[in-house]
């Protein structure tokens, strides 16, 4: 049974006491002479934001601007074989009665925090748009959310809670909401689109993994792309942009994805060791952004202060790489995986999902922006779905609704407004 409740931020005095502490009692490591960043975050970097966070950032400070700005709840929502889960969700209303439901959906490392730029871009009228209601949860194990201890909850656990607490919080009684993610919460976007098809038909992803492909595996699709888009001196800068982070780029995703525990008890006990796993990311998947050190050390904080604690975060790297187990279940809402493979939905792994293509009635917007982490020519997006909007832009990183919130917003309301290729998707409900 679903409930709703108001929901303020209130970190423990105790938690900021035992931060301080702890920064108070670092002890650092040294580093070789010269180093930059190609070894990871400068030494005087972390020496100096750990002042920082230690003697001048104010948590409190932080915390009631949020509480102040956004609405937020806690939704208590059902998942099948794990019980009721609490999950907190910023839920910010324009006031718009034909406002458009949009749902977004954070990644590692990022947050609920990303979309509170957007927020205000969407949420008001311009004249020049339609308008949205926000809903920005924060995933289960992430943020002020509650986290699982049972092991299996993968992404189709991670698709079911978010499209719950859309239902909860009312809007499958009146349009389908729009989805927009990054990160994860592209591949939770795309899980939900096999799922729950019937509940949305708009999806804007700003982070596209596909699988290519490869003339052994989709020699139709390999052959279309060669002689529809030949690949071009771009083309082949995004492939080897793509190649690189793979080979060289990914070793985190690694650790996350085989052995989460380990890695855990330094970002759970060490407030340095999570600054710098954390910091090192959002300055290396930037687009040269000027992150001030009151973003960085909020960000790391909202892991610090986590309601399941920082390396819970981890865990949906092991959980979504998880082999598949043998059986005909299907979900409701019909899915594009290949019958003939032998897997239970419920535990869709990443390679599944990366290799599915969504209902046709599902319409996709893709934005790439210039300093992405997985870029590819732009046709290969199009195994993923039907998808109606392609942009490509000349700056913004893997952090656009942060980098760059103006240009999100912007794409955003052009694939939903009067001239988009999604208007009318969301039940009538134009926004103007």
């Amino acid at each position: 049974m679903s409930s709703i409740t108001p929901y303020k931020i209130a970190v423990p005095d105790e938690q900021l006491q035992q931060l301080r502490q702890k920064l108070e009692q670092t002890n650092f490591p040294d580093e070789l002479d010269a180093s930059g960043w190609d070894m990871g975050v400068p030494l005087h970097e972390i020496k100096r934001l750990a002042a920082v966070w230690r003697d001048e950032f104010n948590w409190r400070a932080q915390e009631s601007k949020l509480n102040e700005t956004f609405k937020q709840v806690n939704v208590r929502v059902g998942v099948d074989g794990f019980g009721d889960l609490d999950i907190h969700a910023v839920h910010h209303k324009s006031g718009n009665s034909r406002a458009i439901p949009l749902l977004f959906i954070h990644g590692w490392p990022g947050s609920f925090l990303e979309a509170t730029k957007l927020i205000p871009l969407l949420t008001k009228s311009d004249g020049d748009g339609p308008v949205f209601d926000v809903v920005a949860p924060s995933l289960p194990n992430f943020g002020f959310s509650q986290g699982v201890k049972k092991r299996g909850f993968g992404l189709a656990q991670y698709a079911e809670t978010i499209h719950k607490v859309m239902i909860a919080l009312g809007y499958d009684e009146y349009g389908k909401p729009v989805i927009q993610g990054g990160d994860w919460g592209s591949m939770i976007a795309r899980t939900i689109a096999q799922f729950y098809s019937q509940h949305t038909q708009a999806i804007h992803l700003n982070f596209i993994p596909v699988t290519p492909p490869y003339p052994w595996r989709s020699p139709y699709q390999f052959i279309k792309s060669l002689i529809s888009v030949p690949f071009s001196a771009k083309d082949r800068g995004f492939i080897a942009r793509s190649v690189g982070y793979l080979t060289r780029g990914n070793a985190y995703m690694k650790q996350q994805e085989t052995r989460p525990q380990t890695l855990g008890y330094g970002l759970h006990d060490s407030p340095i060791g999570l600054l710098a796993w954390i910091y090192d990311k959002m300055h290396s998947w930037s687009d040269d952004y000027p992150w001030t050190d009151e973003e960085i050390l909020t960000w790391v904080s909202v892991y610090y202060f986590s309601t399941a604690g920082p390396m819970a975060s981890t865990r949906i790297y092991y959980e979504a790489s998880a082999p598949k187990r043998a059986d005909d279940h299907m979900s409701d809402g019909g899915s594009q995986v290949d019958p003939q493979e032998k897997v239970d939905l419920k535990y869709m792994s990443l390679a599944q999902v990366l290799g599915a293509r969504a209902p046709q009635s599902v319409r996709f917007a893709v934005a790439q922006f210039r300093e992405e982490l997985v870029m590819w020519p732009m046709a290969w997006y199009r195994s993923i779905g039907n998808v109606v909007q392609e942009k490509e832009y000349d700056h913004g990183g893997h952090f656009a609704a942060w980098e760059v919130p103006e240009l999100l917003a912007a794409d955003l309301k052009e694939f939903l407004g009067r001239e988009g290729p999604a208007f009318g998707a969301v039940a009538d409900r134009d926004g103007y």
